[in-house]
């Protein structure tokens, strides 16, 4: 295990009691779950995008458009308004 820092932290007196159900479940140490939540909050918040797989991104370069305009009249040349 890592270095590890030693924090202070106030729950409501639920989400404790929900915390020890669970690390009895799952034989492990209160610490260990909030760790483990730290770290999916850390991941999801910094998920990357993956433009590879964008369909939009596939698309830049295939797309020849003969207007000039595009860009500022693009509800006339999408929706023909």
């Amino acid at each position: 295990m890592s270095n590890l820092h030693r924090t202070q932290i106030y729950i409501e007196e639920e989400q404790m009691q929900q915390l020890k159900l669970e690390a009895r479940r799952e034989h492990l140490a209160i610490s260990e779950l909030i760790r483990r939540a730290i770290q999916c909050l850390l991941e999801t918040k910094t998920k990357s995008v993956n433009w590879d797989g964008d369909p939009l991104t596939k698309a830049i370069g295939k797309i020849k458009l003969t207007a000039t305009d595009a860009s500022v009249n693009h509800d006339h040349y999408l929706y023909e308004r």
